[in-house]
């Protein structure tokens, strides 16, 4: 549900430093809810993953509504979606989000 990752971040103020938006969410989709994220100043990661193929309208779209990443919906994209998650865990010195500095990031 699109419209509860926009109220969570835009309305209640909670801190994420990464968000996983699927494409096809109801009530509000990954595309508008990742507008949104972006129009009401949300600058953390936004992983996107999708069915569509590559050059699909519905993924153009969505990858340009301010995706951090885009990934397909299969084994390899799911992969690197956990491999990017990972990266992101506590960092065990300062206990804040963010890359771990033993962690890889993935660029598409």
């Amino acid at each position: 549900n699109g419209a509860e990752a926009v109220r969570l971040i835009l309305e209640e103020k909670r801190e994420y430093a990464l968000v996983l938006m699927d494409n096809q969410m109801p009530v509000l989709t990954g595309e508008k809810a990742t507008r949104a994220l972006r129009a009401g100043g949300f600058q953390g990661v936004i992983l996107g993953m999708t069915g569509d193929p590559k050059g699909c309208s519905e993924r153009d779209d969505f990858e340009a509504a301010g995706l951090s990443f885009c990934f397909d919906k299969d084994t390899p994209g799911i992969q690197r979606v956990a491999q990017l998650i990972s990266s992101f865990a506590l960092d065990d010195d300062d206990e804040k989000p963010g890359p771990s500095s033993s962690s890889t990031l993935l660029h598409t």
